[in-house]
């Protein structure tokens, strides 16, 4: 399921510094400012009415999760679910995190399709400085999520800060992604937090020998366009017989703007220039064009696509991307 930042989200949202897509409120983060920002979608049960013969009847065994001030319902639970209020995160989590004296700042907090799903963003203290080219910021996120698709989820993303490129570490690591399973237990789950930024840590310090390994790498035209192949397909040339003469335009079209575009990021993308011709400028080229420039299914306007893309990073999906780690990592 793809995640959206809605206009109630953003007005709500706090940012340390502006980010790539300059949505939400820009400045720094404390404690207490983070918890505000959960205030407004707080939820609870309600239980669901239906009509029968024109007499309204109470669904036994079954809730909604409703928010407690607007007109947005949520999940439907069963008695045994135990709700996770997104305030948990700073309440409970964020300042026993702090504590461990690994983290430098909060640097994100907010919520996708109005209120749904929750998160928190914590910058790791040391950055990973990739010569010639960037550092890179390494952020262990916390999420929750009131639609039963996410669940209280640990991930690791990063941003390198020469080009406000944020992908998630789970394109180089499967492990970057964990699932919170001590449900019901705070005092479990707390512990949880602690073991999994721990270890964020030190995947954090093996990232930076592989990005490093990467950016020395070369990558050259042949490889890349190999690449671009593997990732939207060859030239389409012959008009399929199940197309009309536009359908086939229109396919068409929207090839030669996808290779344009991955070209241009590859070529000619100045954020890029001291990794171009690498494996991981390769990599940066294709994130950069599925972050903020591909084309998304049912999305026409620019804010739109922008909302989308900014939660896929978190918690949904950078295909493309993902494919092309997968051929570029080598080692």
């Amino acid at each position: 399921m793809s995640h959206q930042m809605t206009g109630l989200d953003a007005i709500h949202a706090k940012y340390r510094v502006t980010p790539w897509h300059r949505l939400g409120n820009i400045g720094h983060i404390d404690w207490e400012e983070a918890r505000d920002a959960f205030d407004w979608c707080k939820v609870h049960r309600h239980p669901i009415h239906i009509e029968h013969d024109e007499i309204g009847v109470i669904l036994e065994g079954r809730d909604v999760l409703k928010m407690d001030n607007y007109a947005y319902a949520y999940a439907e639970v069963s008695p045994k679910y135990q709700i996770v209020q997104h305030r948990f995160m700073i309440d409970d989590l964020t300042g026993l995190l702090i504590d461990t004296g690994l983290v430098e700042t909060i640097e994100s907090v907010g919520t996708y399709d109005n209120g749904a799903v929750g998160y928190v963003s914590l910058k790791f203290k040391d950055e990973i400085n990739i010569p010639g080219w960037s550092k890179v910021e390494s952020v262990f996120n916390i999420g929750n999520g009131h639609d039963k698709v996410v669940p209280l989820i640990a991930t690791q993303s990063a941003t390198a800060v020469v080009c406000a490129n944020t992908f998630k570490w789970n394109i180089l690591d499967k492990n970057a992604v964990f699932r919170f399973k001590k449900m019901g237990d705070p005092q479990g789950m707390m512990q949880e937090a602690v073991e999994q930024l721990c270890a964020g840590y030190e995947r954090h310090t093996h990232y930076a020998a592989q990005i490093e390994r990467m950016s020395n790498q070369m990558f050259v035209d042949q490889q890349w366009d190999n690449l671009v192949v593997d990732l939207i397909g060859p030239r389409p040339l012959n008009m399929d017989s199940s197309l009309t003469a536009q359908g086939f335009y229109n396919k068409l079209t929207r090839w030669t703007n996808s290779r344009k575009a991955l070209d241009a990021r590859f070529y000619e993308d100045g954020d890029i220039a001291g990794v171009r011709s690498t494996r991981w400028g390769a990599l940066m080229a294709v994130q950069a064009w599925e972050q903020k420039d591909k084309s998304l299914k049912g999305v026409k306007s620019t804010a739109d696509r922008t909302r989308r893309h900014q939660a896929n990073v978190m918690f949904g999906k950078l295909p493309m991307t993902e494919k092309a780690a997968k051929a570029l990592i080598v080692g």
